[in-house]
Parts: C-alpha cells; structure tokens; sequence
C-alpha cells in the first residue's frame, strides 16, 4: 500500500449519506460515498497549504447540511476574514439605505465604503458591485 494510500486510510471517517441534505441526497454520491477522507488544497486567497479534514466534511455535510458539493477555498483564516468584510458591508449597505441624503457628502463613511469593496476584491474578484464603486468614486470625486 502506497505512503498516501495509508494516510488517506488512517484519516478516513465514516459517511452516513442519511443524514446529508435533501439536496445531497439526490446526488449521485448518495449512492456511493462511505466514507469521508482528508482533501488537501490550496487557499485562493493567501496560496497556504490546507486540508478539508474527513471529521470536518461529516460535520459539514451530516450536522450543517451543506451540498456534498461544496468544497473550500480559504483557509481558517482567511475565511474568518470574508466573513466579517461581507458583515461590514452589509452594514454599510443598510446605513446607506436609511441615511442617503446625510451620507452622499461624508467623505470618511464614502471612503471606508470604497475601501471594503475594493478589499472584496480579494476575496470574490468575479463578484464586484462596480455600479456601487462606481457611485462611491463619483461622489468622492464630486466633495
């Protein structure tokens, strides 16, 4: 048995496709899948080594009911660090729709707003609001 063979062997854990989402469940791995083992990647963001453990998966897929789809792309890390940018700009957004008018001409709160977007360019560079820079570089440009 191969050096990988083992370690795959030694980190395998057992898959209960019963519990999967209802989704899951009509995949075709419900019909095969036993057993969850460790998945190395690499983070799109940071390039760190990373592994999507089996205990991890089962937690994931048996107790948070995610796609047996999904797989990860950040690390630890940098996924904490999404989050709390797509929060921040959630509030921004939120702020925005109930104070427009005082906000349009507050250079810090306009600035911050461009900053966080531009920051989620790192993190989802496929998934920018460019209407939304757009409008925050007119109005800074405009004070």
């Amino acid at each position: 048995m191969t050096k990988r063979a083992q370690n795959a062997q030694q980190n395998a854990v057992a898959a209960d496709p019963d519990q999967w989402s209802e989704q899951s469940k009509h995949s075709v791995a419900f019909h095969f899948k036993r057993e969850y083992v460790d998945i190395p990647y690499t983070c799109y963001r940071c390039g760190a080594a990373c592994v999507f453990t089996a205990q991890d998966q089962k937690y994931t897929f048996e107790v948070k009911k995610a796609s047996i789809d999904q797989r990860r792309t950040f690390c630890a890390t940098c996924w904490s660090e999404s989050h709390q940018l797509r929060a921040a700009l959630s509030e921004y957004d939120l702020r925005w729709a109930a104070e427009k008018s005082d906000l349009r001409s507050n250079k810090e709160f306009l600035s911050e707003w461009l900053d966080l977007l531009t920051r989620w360019k790192e993190f989802a560079p496929y998934k920018q609001d460019v209407a939304k820079i757009n409008m925050l570089r007119g109005l800074l440009k405009l004070g």
